[in-house]
């Protein structure tokens, strides 16, 4: 008999768990399933449904929620998969675990006795009426968690498109037109939130209908402090709103103390035409970063019940007077984290509206504000003590599963907050390290630039430090040429080595504006190619004279304990000797700057090049 896992596409980390604990007990094949987030309702129109305006779940009285209904296309789409195969089939969601009770002989008998629907899992919640020692007739069964079904109960359930409401209760409903049989007690269990909560059954309070757009705010003023936030966001897709960039920060040196309403203020402003029914996630930019989906983060958000969700921590800061009122909020958790941090926050901006309704000076506390805002009472917040969203200073968080565990909580998160001192930076470089693994380097933010040459532009780029990071981090790796490339080099692609992403992060960001000012109207597109070029004596020793497969070129020198090797451009009469290293040379890459590197007569010798698209889609 086959089995059809439901998996959201996103989340491999839980069909791997899945594997893991069913691993002895079957095969199986994956339904994708449907992510309600993506699904709007002309898109639900289309197909040929419609929901069930009316629905209220009977026990929270909350409408359908946009979860619920990408679980029921989930759960159709499986069904459907059965009519086609014509034969039975096991439908598990992937939070399934199969204990060893579970038996396949057990599953063909009842289907001998031609019941044609056989729950496995399931929560009782009407009496039911007994059949044997190990199977129930039932008589109101809830959750679609596992169950057998056969071609003729799939066309059943299939044969007209249905106003949706939640499986577990059109299952339940359809249940007069199925022949149905329940274990008595459940073979197939769910695992709990702290193996990974639940993807496609999260409860909304608010109509599916909620119509609203999500935006990711951070507020860094000097990018170069934000590359793990950074990173991390582009590495899981996202893109956010930097309120910081081209600002003057004027929230005080909060290093050394209190500061940072500054962060409030800029965030009321991008929040003031901006619609009620929106979700804003906001995280520091320095010492934050993410380490799951923005659409995981929303589910969560959700099942909080509440209009705004708080990150918390195990310290009353900054006013420890507060510390007794702050934690009766929260008496009823278990967890040391029982005060409002308002680093990381998740909440509608109608809500954040009222919240920030309050003026506040730009070098006030912020997080003094909100906690003082969260006491009054007068707006909808709760504070996340499990760390099921937003988890801050905590030096025992771990990998596993290929997910941010938190072992105080029992608990997988979502966005970590290395706030505090040197110790919790040096936690939080640990954690994002042990997380992401790739090293970070940090690049200098500039906007100016010095005219050297005929178009030759020289910018601050790396310091000395992130040079021999940069080159201690390559010697790791083998340097080679590209079998194509017509000038031949010992190169090392930063792509091999994880550090792509955030140079190009910073040379869009910061690099480009000085292209566009300098060589307008020339058009930039993307950053085609980094590499870096290594130069020693008893192999490469130099670089003949060529033009780079570039619009614009960026060159940068790593060290200068060597003899020799001097980037030399002969028309303009030009050399980087006297270049400090660390200093980027911009250059245009094609026709006019023909360029090469002497022989080394002593050391070893490392470049960094950087080149730009030439046309849109150039790359390597």
């Amino acid at each position: 008999m086959k089995t059809l896992v439901i998996n959201l596409k996103h989340r491999q980390d839980r069909l791997e768990t899945f594997r893991k604990n069913n691993r002895d007990f079957i095969t199986f094949d994956t339904i994708k399933a449907v992510n309600g987030f993506e699904v709007s309702y002309e898109d639900l129109l289309k197909m040929g449904f419609d929901t069930d305006h009316d629905w209220i779940d009977p026990i929270l009285k909350t409408p359908l929620s946009r979860g619920e209904v990408g679980c029921f296309l989930s759960h159709w789409k499986a069904w459907k998969q059965c009519i086609k195969l014509n034969e039975p089939v096991l439908v598990l969601e992937d939070d399934a675990i199969i204990t060893d009770k579970f038996s396949y002989d057990e599953l063909y008998r009842m289907k001998r006795k031609e019941y044609n629907f056989i729950y496995l899992g399931w929560k009782e919640m009407s009496k039911s009426i007994p059949i044997d020692d190990k199977f129930v007739q039932p008589v109101y069964p809830y959750w679609g968690l596992a169950y057998m079904i056969t071609p003729e109960s799939a066309k059943i359930l299939t044969a007209e498109k249905p106003k949706i409401i939640p499986v577990d209760e059109y299952l339940p409903k359809m249940i007069g037109k199925l022949k149905v049989c329940a274990y008595k007690e459940n073979v197939i269990v769910p695992r709990d939130r702290a193996d990974g909560g639940s993807d496609i059954n999260p409860q909304d309070r608010y109509d599916y209908f909620w119509d609203f757009d999500y935006h990711v705010l951070t507020v860094a003023t000097d990018e170069s402090k934000a590359q793990k936030l950074l990173s991390s966001a582009r590495k899981r897709g996202v893109d956010i709103v930097n309120l910081g960039r081209g600002v003057k920060w004027q929230g005080g040196v909060m290093e050394k103390g209190r500061g940072g309403g500054h962060k409030i203020n800029l965030v009321k402003e991008y929040i003031k035409d901006k619609r009620d029914s929106d979700v804003i996630l906001f995280l520091d930019g320095y010492d934050t970063f993410l380490s799951d989906h923005t659409d995981e983060i929303i589910f969560r958000y959700i099942e909080f019940f509440h209009k705004i969700v708080f990150s918390s921590e195990r310290f009353c800061w900054p006013d420890e007077g507060y510390a007794a009122d702050l934690k009766a909020l929260n008496s009823n958790q278990n967890t040391p984290y029982q005060y409002l941090n308002s680093g990381m926050y998740v909440g509608r901006v109608g809500e954040l509206k009222k919240l920030f309704s309050a003026p506040i000076k730009n070098n006030a506390d912020d997080q003094l504000y909100v906690q003082k805002q969260y006491l009054k009472g007068k707006c909808d917040i709760v504070c996340d003590v499990e760390g099921y969203i937003f988890s801050s200073s905590e030096p025992q968080i771990t990998k596993k599963g290929g997910q941010l565990f938190n072992p105080v909580t029992n608990c997988y998160t979502c966005a970590y907050h290395g706030n505090g001192g040197d110790d919790a930076k040096d936690i939080l470089n640990r954690i994002y390290g042990t997380y992401y693994g790739n090293p970070s380097i940090t690049y200098t933010t500039t906007s100016a630039y010095e005219k050297l040459s005929d178009d030759i532009l020289l910018i601050d780029f790396m310091s000395e430090d992130m040079c021999k990071k940069m080159i201690s981090l390559s010697e790791k790796h083998t340097f080679k040429s590209l079998s194509y490339d017509k000038v031949k080099g010992q190169e090392l692609r930063l792509r091999e080595f994880g550090l792509f992403e955030e140079l190009e992060e910073h040379w869009n960001t910061h690099i480009y504006p000085i292209v566009h000012e300098f060589w307008n109207p020339c058009h930039m597109w993307g950053m085609r190619d980094a590499f870096l070029i290594k130069y020693e004596m008893d192999k490469q020793r130099d670089l003949p004279l060529h033009n780079d497969a570039s619009l614009v070129t960026g060159s940068v020198k790593l060290n200068d304990d060597y003899e020799g090797g001097e980037l030399q451009f002969p028309r303009q009469k030009f050399t980087n000797k006297d270049i400090p290293i660390g200093k980027c040379l911009l250059f245009p890459g094609q026709v006019t700057h023909g360029h090469l590197s002497t022989p080394i007569t002593e050391g070893t010798k490392y470049s960094l090049t950087i080149w730009s698209q030439r046309y849109t889609g150039d790359n390597i």
